[in-house]
């Protein structure tokens, strides 16, 4: 097993595509070795290749059903065999259904389907790195929460409460480990210009226009914003930042009024 400082081995669920993918390769760039976990093996296997080419980093992949903690804590055994303890777990597996549903109307398992990704999910591999980050008196948990825990949004009942439910699991986990040099936090993101909203936004699904002057600060936000939010939680810089959510979103879950136009004074 390769030697490396525990603050430098960071594992990434969900890391095939999208905001995983860009924390890859933001915590590749600044010299951690990156162990990339997701579901599908062609894509976890090609994007850790195209980290470790654009950055010229060590990255090794995994593939895991997040919900299933034997298949989980197997990937998580090939990841220490190759980078050694993670001390670094972002929890960022989640999946967004394609239609708007009312709750009567939602397909039955669906709202447990919701639950299990992201907060069973979060569950298993936070139960399995804290072990080793115990033992080594570090670990950074880092849970990918969303804007939508914080200003719910309507016929998405299966997403915002799990999405919530993550707050309490940090809030939760944080107590029970601030005494062992561990902190848990989570990030919420707001709109955030994925290849997979970009593609809901071309079908028509999101207006990016309309969310972009939403927002207050009139854009959708970029995956290495997210990233740069992590690659601080991860830090000794965050050691006294535990059980927080840190909102990145461009202020618009702070917003409140009715839609006016915020570059104009009034009279």
């Amino acid at each position: 097993m390769s030697m490396h400082k525990p603050q430098k081995v960071v594992v990434i669920t969900g890391a095939a595509s999208g905001i995983g993918f860009a924390m890859a390769e933001e915590f590749c760039a600044l010299g951690y070795s990156v162990a990339l976990a997701d579901v599908s093996e062609n894509a976890t296997r090609q994007a850790a290749k195209t980290i470790a080419d654009r950055t010229g980093g060590e990255t090794c992949w995994c593939v895991a059903d997040v919900r299933d903690h034997g298949a989980s804590k197997s990937a998580l055994d090939k990841v220490r065999d190759q980078l050694g303890d993670p001390s670094v777990l972002v929890n960022n597996a989640g999946i967004v259904v394609r239609q708007k549903a009312r709750l009567e109307d939602l397909p039955n398992g669906h709202f447990e389907e919701m639950m299990a990704i992201h907060v069973n999910g979060t569950l298993n591999w936070s139960r399995l790195v804290l072990p080793p980050m115990r033992k080594a008196g570090f670990g950074r948990i880092i849970n990918i929460s969303s804007v939508n825990a914080i200003a719910a949004v309507p016929y998405r009942i299966g997403y915002v409460t799990a999405k919530k439910a993550i707050l309490g699991v940090t809030e939760a986990l944080a107590l029970e480990t601030a005494r062992a040099g561990i902190t848990v936090n989570a990030i919420a993101p707001g709109y955030i210009l994925t290849d997979l909203l970009k593609t809901r936004a071309e079908a028509g699904i999101l207006d990016q226009q309309a969310i972009a002057e939403r927002t207050p600060v009139r854009r959708w936000g970029r995956p290495d914003e997210i990233a740069k939010a992590a690659l601080y939680l991860a830090s000794e810089d965050a050691s006294f930042v535990t059980g927080t959510t840190l909102v990145v979103d461009g202020g618009l879950s702070i917003r409140g009024d009715a839609g006016e136009d915020l570059e104009r004074a009034p009279e």
